[in-house]
């Protein structure tokens, strides 16, 4: 291949990574918006994933056919090798541009690290046995979920908090600066920032994660993909039998340039392995006798070179993985009747739940209210990252279904907005130690006002009760009708007591379980 041709392909390569890695963020921020009503599509990377296929149909025994499109990406990889790391995965491409942010304060000696390629082969095996024995670990490492989790607790409000204060306090200056930021600050305010400034519990933790996988550049190109990434693994085991194969013509001097840009530090020359080769074409472009070309042709024994992950490796990690697996669910949490928490409207029974969620954040992106909240050990070591309802940060809104309709894996079940109204995602419980009307003795009506359900799942009934003064008097004390309370968490969100709320959100009755909790 001529230099000129190499060239043109590697441009055509760095042009698609922009193009999906734009496309990501642009669907996903217009998901979070301020002006965002509808679906937006931010869960169509997540369709094209075998890796959640595989995982969903090991946890659940079904497969969505729509993730039957991941098979695409698959018999291409079959033909061109794995390319899908190379030019379409949106945080491989982020990989790869701080790889060559960081390339010159890198010492990196160009050998091949063959036993932390293994790595990820193990990563992958340890995946596929957690999801047999039900504990689903695969959204902690997929490449789109933690890109998309990242964004959501961690990237995107930080950017938001930024251009709102900076263009915000830009455009309220008077001048020139004043005249030009108005306008920009005008868009960003009406289709990028969102109503509401959003915060996570664990967005620093979420953050410095994300952070630190980007930092590891400095010490290996492309870390995570060489080295973490299950999806990877899975592409690396199918590109080994792949029908694309780089070769060295007689015109090769042996200088080993062709190794000065490769992502894994092998060469067509010395160490080729196409498991890991990410078919960039650098090598095309580096070498100065144009000796590297490529052919199409049926893989042989001879020409399928890939890692050697060791059967002892292979079957330590199985067996590994069965046994972590199912210390979650031999956990108290896996046995106990009751728990505090609440899922969004439309989740599944708990079991299916956590079989299904892929822990990605795209609820937590589309909420307008900030309500949902990634959870920490809420439901046991195997529910990390799962969605939670926190009432003390936002509600959930009562004309608003756009949780339940972003979820990939349909741990949370699309329903319509009609549907959503009337779906019990608990019910809210007054502290009579707290709320006003019972423990201070006077009256308050914002959990009152702020009900959303017509009929009014709060009420009022008059009675005679000794004050904080040791006055009898006659208080309008709230009571709440449980066959009429959605559990939305308005009242909480909104009482006033400044040191914990009277009134709070309970799993009781919550219409997704209607068998004892598992």
């Amino acid at each position: 291949m001529t230099k000129k041709n190499s060239k043109r392909i590697q441009i055509v390569r760095i042009a698609s990574q922009i193009v999906f890695t734009v496309l990501f963020f642009v669907l996903l921020i217009a998901s979070g918006q301020a002006t965002a009503k509808t679906f937006t599509y931010t869960d169509s990377f997540f369709y094209f994933d075998p890796l959640l296929l595989l995982v969903n149909f090991l946890a659940t025994g079904t497969i969505a056919k729509i993730f039957l499109l991941s098979l695409i990406p698959v018999a291409l990889t079959l033909v061109f090798g794995r390319f899908f790391c190379g030019w379409v995965c949106p945080f491989g491409a982020i990989n790869q541009l701080f790889t060559r942010i960081f390339k010159k304060s890198r010492k990196e000696k160009r050998i091949v690290d063959k036993k932390l390629l293994k790595l990820k082969y193990v990563v992958l095996f340890l995946v596929l046995a957690f999801a047999l024995v039900d504990t689903h670990i695969a959204g902690w490492f997929d490449p789109f979920s933690l890109l998309t989790r990242s964004s959501a607790v961690a990237i995107n409000p930080a950017v938001n908090h930024v251009v709102e204060n900076s263009l915000k306090k830009g455009a309220m200056d008077e001048g020139l600066v004043s005249k030009s930021l108005k306008p920009l600050y005008s868009f960003s305010r009406k289709n990028i920032l969102t109503n509401k400034q959003r915060a996570f519990v664990q967005s620093v933790i979420i953050g410095l994660i994300f952070l630190l996988i980007l930092l590891l550049n400095l010490y290996k190109k492309r870390f995570y993909c060489n080295y973490i990434c299950p999806l990877g693994a899975l592409y690396g085991l199918l590109a080994k039998f792949s029908f694309l194969n780089l070769t060295v013509k007689d015109t090769c001097k042996s200088c080993n340039v062709c190794a000065n840009n490769c992502t894994y530090n092998g060469s067509p020359y010395q160490d080729y392995m196409k498991s890991e080769c990410l078919v960039c074409y650098n090598c095309f472009n580096d070498c100065p006798h144009q000796a590297i070309e490529n052919s199409f042709q049926l893989p042989k024994k001879s020409n399928i070179t890939s890692i050697d992950i060791g059967r002892r490796k292979m079957v330590g990690s199985l067996a590994a993985g069965l046994f972590v697996g199912s210390l979650p669910k031999i956990s108290q949490h896996g046995k106990k009747r009751t728990h505090s928490f609440t899922r969004p409207p439309g989740s599944a029974p708990e079991a299916e739940f956590l079989q299904k969620c892929i822990r990605c954040g795209q609820c937590m992106q589309v909420c307008p209210t900030n309500l949902i909240q990634p959870a920490l050990f809420q439901s046991g070591t195997g529910g990390l990252w799962t969605p939670v309802l926190n009432p003390s940060v936002g509600y959930c809104e009562y004309e608003c279904n756009k949780c339940t309709q972003v979820c990939p894996t349909e741990a949370i079940q699309k329903l319509t907005v009609k549907e959503k109204k009337e779906f019990k995602i608990g019910t809210s419980v007054i502290d009579r130690n707290r709320c006003y009307t019972y423990a201070d003795g006077y009256n308050c009506a914002v959990c009152e006002e702020h009900c959303p359900v017509p009929d009014k799942a709060i009420k009022f009934r008059e009675v005679e009760i000794w004050n904080f003064e040791g006055k009898l008097v006659k208080v309008k004390q709230i009571y709440v009708i449980p066959d009429r309370c959605i559990g939305c968490g308005h009242c909480e969100n909104v009482c006033p007591r400044s040191d914990a709320p009277g009134i709070f959100l309970s799993a009781e009755e919550e219409q997704r379980e209607e068998l004892a909790f598992y």
